[in-house]
Protein backbone atom coordinates (compact mmCIF):
# COMPACT_ATOMS: atom_id res chain seq x y z
CA UNK A 1 0.00 0.00 0.00
CA UNK A 2 1.62 3.11 -1.11
CA UNK A 3 1.07 6.32 1.02
CA UNK A 4 0.40 9.54 -1.13
CA UNK A 5 2.00 12.64 0.26
CA UNK A 6 0.04 16.21 -0.78
CA UNK A 7 2.47 18.80 -0.44
CA UNK A 8 0.96 22.44 0.86
CA UNK A 9 0.55 24.71 -1.57
CA UNK A 10 2.73 27.62 -1.07
CA UNK A 11 1.63 31.20 -0.85
CA UNK A 12 3.36 33.44 -3.09
CA UNK A 13 2.49 37.04 -2.53
CA UNK A 14 0.78 39.40 -4.96
CA UNK A 15 3.43 42.05 -6.43
CA UNK A 16 3.68 45.30 -4.65
CA UNK A 17 2.40 47.77 -7.19
CA UNK A 18 3.98 51.17 -7.53
CA UNK A 19 3.14 53.98 -10.14
CA UNK A 20 5.14 55.59 -12.40
CA UNK A 21 5.18 58.70 -14.29
CA UNK A 22 7.76 60.36 -16.93
CA UNK A 23 7.79 63.83 -18.73
CA UNK A 24 8.30 63.42 -22.60
CA UNK A 25 11.72 64.33 -22.14
CA UNK A 26 15.43 62.47 -23.10
CA UNK A 27 15.63 60.85 -19.69
CA UNK A 28 16.40 56.95 -19.91
CA UNK A 29 13.06 56.06 -17.56
CA UNK A 30 11.18 56.39 -20.96
CA UNK A 31 14.01 54.28 -22.81
CA UNK A 32 13.89 51.54 -20.01
CA UNK A 33 9.97 51.38 -20.59
CA UNK A 34 9.89 50.98 -24.29
CA UNK A 35 12.33 47.84 -23.95
CA UNK A 36 10.61 46.35 -21.31
CA UNK A 37 12.93 46.65 -18.45
CA UNK A 38 11.20 48.09 -16.68
CA UNK A 39 8.81 45.73 -16.05
CA UNK A 40 11.27 43.25 -16.13
CA UNK A 41 13.54 45.11 -13.46
CA UNK A 42 9.70 45.09 -10.95
CA UNK A 43 8.82 41.48 -11.70
CA UNK A 44 12.33 40.52 -10.73
CA UNK A 45 11.80 42.85 -6.94
CA UNK A 46 8.37 41.20 -6.69
CA UNK A 47 6.40 44.47 -8.00
CA UNK A 48 4.87 45.93 -10.82
CA UNK A 49 5.39 49.13 -12.50
CA UNK A 50 1.91 50.88 -13.47
CA UNK A 51 1.51 53.78 -15.84
CA UNK A 52 -0.07 56.71 -13.56
CA UNK A 53 -2.17 57.71 -16.82
CA UNK A 54 -3.78 54.67 -17.14
CA UNK A 55 -6.25 55.61 -14.40
CA UNK A 56 -9.56 56.47 -15.31
CA UNK A 57 -10.83 60.14 -15.78
CA UNK A 58 -7.44 61.65 -16.10
CA UNK A 59 -7.08 60.85 -12.79
CA UNK A 60 -3.32 60.97 -13.14
CA UNK A 61 -2.82 64.13 -14.94
CA UNK A 62 -2.58 66.16 -11.36
CA UNK A 63 -0.54 63.48 -9.71
CA UNK A 64 1.65 63.94 -12.45
CA UNK A 65 2.81 68.07 -11.47
CA UNK A 66 1.79 67.47 -7.61
CA UNK A 67 3.34 63.75 -6.86
CA UNK A 68 0.30 63.01 -4.79
CA UNK A 69 -0.57 59.76 -5.87
CA UNK A 70 0.89 57.46 -3.39
CA UNK A 71 3.23 55.53 -4.54
CA UNK A 72 4.50 56.86 -7.37
CA UNK A 73 7.85 57.40 -9.34
CA UNK A 74 8.42 60.50 -10.85
CA UNK A 75 10.83 61.24 -13.89
CA UNK A 76 11.74 64.15 -15.72
CA UNK A 77 11.37 68.39 -15.20
CA UNK A 78 12.38 69.63 -12.31
CA UNK A 79 10.16 72.42 -11.38
CA UNK A 80 7.03 70.03 -10.76
CA UNK A 81 9.15 67.93 -8.50
CA UNK A 82 11.03 70.91 -6.55
CA UNK A 83 7.11 72.08 -6.08
CA UNK A 84 6.04 69.06 -4.95
CA UNK A 85 8.78 68.52 -2.41
CA UNK A 86 8.08 71.99 -0.92
CA UNK A 87 5.01 72.56 -0.65
CA UNK A 88 2.62 69.28 -0.73
CA UNK A 89 4.24 66.23 -0.82
CA UNK A 90 7.57 64.30 1.15
CA UNK A 91 9.53 63.03 -1.10
CA UNK A 92 12.84 61.55 -2.10
CA UNK A 93 15.25 62.48 -4.81
CA UNK A 94 16.89 59.53 -5.88
CA UNK A 95 18.96 60.12 -9.18
CA UNK A 96 19.32 62.85 -11.68
CA UNK A 97 19.95 63.30 -15.46
CA UNK A 98 21.68 66.87 -16.61
CA UNK A 99 20.77 66.22 -20.48
CA UNK A 100 18.21 68.98 -21.66
CA UNK A 101 19.43 71.26 -24.02
CA UNK A 102 18.90 75.13 -23.15
CA UNK A 103 16.76 77.31 -24.31
CA UNK A 104 16.84 79.79 -27.24
CA UNK A 105 15.26 83.33 -28.47
CA UNK A 106 13.05 83.28 -30.76
CA UNK A 107 11.78 86.34 -33.04
CA UNK A 108 10.05 86.32 -36.51
CA UNK A 109 12.71 86.76 -39.75
CA UNK A 110 12.56 89.96 -41.60
CA UNK A 111 11.57 91.80 -38.28
CA UNK A 112 14.72 93.50 -37.70
CA UNK A 113 15.80 91.94 -34.39
CA UNK A 114 18.89 90.81 -34.29
CA UNK A 115 19.96 90.53 -30.88
CA UNK A 116 19.31 90.58 -27.76
CA UNK A 117 19.39 94.60 -26.83
CA UNK A 118 16.99 95.47 -30.07
CA UNK A 119 14.51 93.92 -27.71
CA UNK A 120 14.50 96.50 -25.30
CA UNK A 121 10.80 98.46 -25.07
CA UNK A 122 9.62 95.03 -27.13
CA UNK A 123 7.33 92.44 -26.26
CA UNK A 124 8.18 89.55 -25.03
CA UNK A 125 5.73 86.45 -24.48
CA UNK A 126 4.96 84.41 -21.39
CA UNK A 127 2.93 81.30 -21.23
CA UNK A 128 0.48 81.34 -18.79
CA UNK A 129 -1.64 78.93 -17.13
CA UNK A 130 -4.99 78.99 -16.70
CA UNK A 131 -4.86 76.10 -14.30
CA UNK A 132 -4.00 77.04 -10.87
CA UNK A 133 -4.17 73.27 -9.97
CA UNK A 134 -0.33 73.26 -10.49
CA UNK A 135 2.62 75.08 -11.03
CA UNK A 136 3.24 77.03 -13.91
CA UNK A 137 6.22 74.79 -15.23
CA UNK A 138 5.93 76.14 -18.84
CA UNK A 139 6.36 80.02 -17.52
CA UNK A 140 9.27 79.34 -15.07
CA UNK A 141 11.05 77.51 -17.00
CA UNK A 142 10.60 80.30 -19.98
CA UNK A 143 10.90 83.25 -17.66
CA UNK A 144 14.10 81.80 -16.18
CA UNK A 145 15.88 81.96 -19.05
CA UNK A 146 14.48 84.83 -20.51
CA UNK A 147 15.86 86.75 -17.53
CA UNK A 148 19.11 84.90 -18.03
CA UNK A 149 18.92 86.09 -21.40
CA UNK A 150 18.29 89.84 -20.54
CA UNK A 151 20.93 89.58 -17.88
CA UNK A 152 23.77 88.86 -20.19
CA UNK A 153 22.51 91.78 -22.67
CA UNK A 154 22.74 93.76 -19.94
CA UNK A 155 19.50 94.36 -20.05
CA UNK A 156 16.26 94.58 -17.00
CA UNK A 157 13.49 92.71 -16.94
CA UNK A 158 11.57 96.29 -16.97
CA UNK A 159 13.27 97.18 -20.07
CA UNK A 160 10.58 95.51 -21.78
CA UNK A 161 7.20 94.35 -22.16
CA UNK A 162 5.75 91.31 -20.66
CA UNK A 163 2.95 89.86 -22.45
CA UNK A 164 0.91 86.86 -20.84
CA UNK A 165 -0.40 84.35 -22.98
CA UNK A 166 -3.19 82.46 -21.79
CA UNK A 167 -3.73 78.68 -22.17
CA UNK A 168 -6.69 76.83 -20.71
CA UNK A 169 -4.23 73.92 -19.79
CA UNK A 170 -7.11 71.51 -19.79
CA UNK A 171 -6.42 67.50 -20.56
CA UNK A 172 -10.49 66.69 -20.41
CA UNK A 173 -9.84 65.27 -23.93
CA UNK A 174 -7.64 62.87 -22.79
CA UNK A 175 -8.59 58.94 -22.52
CA UNK A 176 -6.62 56.46 -20.05
CA UNK A 177 -3.39 55.66 -21.55
CA UNK A 178 -1.52 52.00 -20.59
CA UNK A 179 2.12 53.58 -21.34
CA UNK A 180 3.90 56.78 -22.28
CA UNK A 181 3.63 56.26 -25.74
CA UNK A 182 -0.16 56.04 -26.32
CA UNK A 183 -0.74 59.24 -24.19
CA UNK A 184 1.84 61.32 -26.03
CA UNK A 185 0.41 59.90 -29.88
CA UNK A 186 -2.97 61.11 -28.29
CA UNK A 187 -1.78 64.77 -27.11
CA UNK A 188 0.41 65.18 -31.16
CA UNK A 189 -2.97 64.12 -32.61
CA UNK A 190 -4.98 66.71 -30.32
CA UNK A 191 -2.93 68.95 -31.57
CA UNK A 192 -4.03 71.74 -34.17
CA UNK A 193 -2.60 75.45 -33.89
CA UNK A 194 0.78 75.58 -33.03
CA UNK A 195 1.24 76.08 -29.15
CA UNK A 196 0.12 79.97 -27.66
CA UNK A 197 3.49 81.84 -27.62
CA UNK A 198 4.45 80.76 -31.30
CA UNK A 199 0.70 81.32 -32.09
CA UNK A 200 1.67 85.00 -30.89
CA UNK A 201 4.45 85.76 -32.40
CA UNK A 202 3.28 84.22 -35.74
CA UNK A 203 0.39 86.63 -35.41
CA UNK A 204 2.72 89.50 -34.16
CA UNK A 205 1.11 89.50 -30.94
CA UNK A 206 5.11 89.24 -29.57
CA UNK A 207 7.88 90.05 -30.83
CA UNK A 208 10.73 87.61 -29.15
CA UNK A 209 9.66 83.80 -27.06
CA UNK A 210 12.04 80.92 -25.62
CA UNK A 211 11.69 78.06 -26.76
CA UNK A 212 13.38 74.84 -26.44
CA UNK A 213 16.48 74.03 -28.88
CA UNK A 214 14.73 72.09 -31.01
CA UNK A 215 11.35 73.88 -31.11
CA UNK A 216 13.72 76.20 -32.39
CA UNK A 217 15.01 74.19 -35.06
CA UNK A 218 11.35 73.44 -36.54
CA UNK A 219 10.53 76.85 -36.19
CA UNK A 220 13.52 78.28 -37.77
CA UNK A 221 13.32 75.46 -40.87
CA UNK A 222 9.97 77.05 -42.00
CA UNK A 223 11.68 80.26 -42.74
CA UNK A 224 9.65 82.62 -40.85
CA UNK A 225 11.72 82.25 -37.91
CA UNK A 226 15.33 83.34 -36.67
CA UNK A 227 17.09 82.52 -33.44
CA UNK A 228 18.61 85.86 -31.74
CA UNK A 229 20.29 83.74 -28.93
CA UNK A 230 20.91 80.40 -27.76
CA UNK A 231 22.47 79.83 -23.96
CA UNK A 232 23.60 76.52 -25.24
CA UNK A 233 26.39 78.26 -26.60
CA UNK A 234 28.25 79.28 -23.45
CA UNK A 235 30.55 77.49 -21.38
CA UNK A 236 28.49 78.37 -18.00
CA UNK A 237 26.40 75.75 -17.03
CA UNK A 238 24.44 78.01 -14.61
CA UNK A 239 22.96 79.06 -17.77
CA UNK A 240 21.15 75.82 -18.88
CA UNK A 241 19.21 74.96 -15.69
CA UNK A 242 15.86 76.70 -17.00
CA UNK A 243 14.41 72.84 -15.81
CA UNK A 244 17.05 70.92 -15.32
CA UNK A 245 18.65 68.65 -14.19
CA UNK A 246 15.73 66.33 -14.82
CA UNK A 247 14.60 64.69 -11.06
CA UNK A 248 13.58 61.18 -10.43
CA UNK A 249 11.77 61.14 -7.21
CA UNK A 250 9.41 58.81 -5.29
CA UNK A 251 7.24 59.00 -2.32
CA UNK A 252 9.70 58.94 0.58
CA UNK A 253 7.62 56.09 2.66
CA UNK A 254 7.31 54.13 0.09
CA UNK A 255 10.88 54.14 -0.61
CA UNK A 256 11.44 53.35 2.93
CA UNK A 257 8.85 50.18 3.15
CA UNK A 258 10.02 49.00 -0.49
CA UNK A 259 13.60 49.93 -1.14
CA UNK A 260 13.85 46.85 -3.21
CA UNK A 261 11.29 48.31 -5.98
CA UNK A 262 13.60 51.86 -6.20
CA UNK A 263 16.58 49.80 -6.49
CA UNK A 264 14.38 48.03 -9.63
CA UNK A 265 13.29 51.37 -11.13
CA UNK A 266 16.64 52.85 -11.14
CA UNK A 267 18.17 49.08 -12.26
CA UNK A 268 15.51 50.12 -15.45
CA UNK A 269 17.03 53.27 -15.73
CA UNK A 270 20.94 52.88 -15.56
CA UNK A 271 20.38 49.73 -17.61
CA UNK A 272 18.72 52.05 -20.62
CA UNK A 273 20.83 54.84 -19.52
CA UNK A 274 23.93 52.80 -20.20
CA UNK A 275 22.26 51.37 -23.65
CA UNK A 276 21.47 55.01 -24.79
CA UNK A 277 25.45 56.02 -24.40
CA UNK A 278 25.88 53.26 -26.61
CA UNK A 279 22.93 53.13 -29.23
CA UNK A 280 22.63 56.73 -29.67
CA UNK A 281 20.93 56.29 -33.45
CA UNK A 282 18.47 53.41 -32.15
CA UNK A 283 18.09 55.86 -28.90
CA UNK A 284 16.78 58.25 -31.28
CA UNK A 285 14.33 56.36 -33.28
CA UNK A 286 12.75 55.50 -29.65
CA UNK A 287 12.58 58.96 -28.39
CA UNK A 288 10.54 60.27 -31.11
CA UNK A 289 7.70 57.91 -29.81
CA UNK A 290 7.72 58.89 -26.48
CA UNK A 291 8.60 62.70 -26.62
CA UNK A 292 7.12 65.58 -28.67
CA UNK A 293 10.25 65.44 -31.04
CA UNK A 294 9.36 63.68 -34.26
CA UNK A 295 12.59 63.97 -36.03
CA UNK A 296 15.54 61.77 -34.66
CA UNK A 297 18.11 63.46 -36.55
CA UNK A 298 17.66 66.67 -33.97
CA UNK A 299 16.99 64.07 -31.24
CA UNK A 300 19.85 62.25 -32.44
CA UNK A 301 21.96 65.99 -32.22
CA UNK A 302 20.02 66.59 -28.26
CA UNK A 303 21.88 63.18 -27.32
CA UNK A 304 25.29 64.01 -28.36
CA UNK A 305 27.95 64.69 -25.46
CA UNK A 306 25.13 63.54 -22.62
CA UNK A 307 25.42 60.57 -20.32
CA UNK A 308 22.36 58.96 -19.79
CA UNK A 309 23.26 56.91 -16.71
CA UNK A 310 21.11 58.19 -13.95
CA UNK A 311 22.97 60.63 -10.88
CA UNK A 312 23.50 62.36 -8.36
CA UNK A 313 26.51 64.41 -9.07
CA UNK A 314 27.40 67.64 -6.90
CA UNK A 315 27.08 69.71 -9.64
CA UNK A 316 23.10 68.25 -10.28
CA UNK A 317 22.43 69.05 -7.03
CA UNK A 318 23.80 72.64 -6.76
CA UNK A 319 21.96 73.40 -10.21
CA UNK A 320 18.41 72.14 -8.39
CA UNK A 321 19.28 74.29 -5.30
CA UNK A 322 19.58 77.28 -7.58
CA UNK A 323 16.61 75.98 -9.37
CA UNK A 324 14.67 76.08 -6.07
CA UNK A 325 15.99 79.67 -5.26
CA UNK A 326 14.63 80.68 -8.73
CA UNK A 327 11.03 79.40 -7.95
CA UNK A 328 11.30 80.57 -4.27
CA UNK A 329 12.54 84.51 -5.35
CA UNK A 330 9.86 84.58 -8.54
CA UNK A 331 6.63 83.15 -5.79
CA UNK A 332 6.30 79.82 -8.04
CA UNK A 333 7.10 77.90 -4.33
CA UNK A 334 6.76 78.48 -1.03
CA UNK A 335 8.53 75.86 0.93
CA UNK A 336 12.09 75.48 1.60
CA UNK A 337 14.13 72.44 2.02
CA UNK A 338 18.12 71.55 1.13
CA UNK A 339 18.46 69.66 -1.86
CA UNK A 340 21.44 68.07 -0.62
CA UNK A 341 19.35 67.29 2.47
CA UNK A 342 16.27 65.96 -0.24
CA UNK A 343 18.52 63.37 -2.29
CA UNK A 344 19.22 59.96 -1.10
CA UNK A 345 21.92 58.52 -3.04
CA UNK A 346 22.14 54.92 -1.10
CA UNK A 347 19.24 53.27 -3.89
CA UNK A 348 21.35 54.66 -6.64
CA UNK A 349 24.70 52.96 -5.32
CA UNK A 350 23.29 49.99 -4.29
CA UNK A 351 21.62 49.62 -8.19
CA UNK A 352 25.15 50.32 -9.46
CA UNK A 353 26.53 47.12 -7.21
CA UNK A 354 23.75 45.08 -8.22
CA UNK A 355 24.34 45.62 -11.72
CA UNK A 356 28.32 44.63 -11.64
CA UNK A 357 27.50 41.00 -9.73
Amino acid sequence: MSTVLHEKPRLVADPVEAYYTICPVLVASNIAVELGWLDEEFKRAGGKATFLRSLPENGGWLPHYRHSFNPLFRDGGAIPTLWAKADLTDTTLIATTASQRAGQVVVRAGSGIRRVQDLAGRRIGLFKSQNDDKIDFARATAQHGLLLVLELAGLSAEQVQWVDLADDDDPSFLQPSQRPVELWTQIKAHRGQPPVDIQALADDRVDAILVQASTAASLVATGKYTVIEDLERYTDWTLKISNGPYTTAVNTDFARQHPELVVAFLRAAIRAGRWINANPDAAAELFTRVTFNSDPTLVRAALHGRDFVPQLSAQNLAALELKKTFLREHGYIKGDFRVTDWADASFLEQAHASLQD
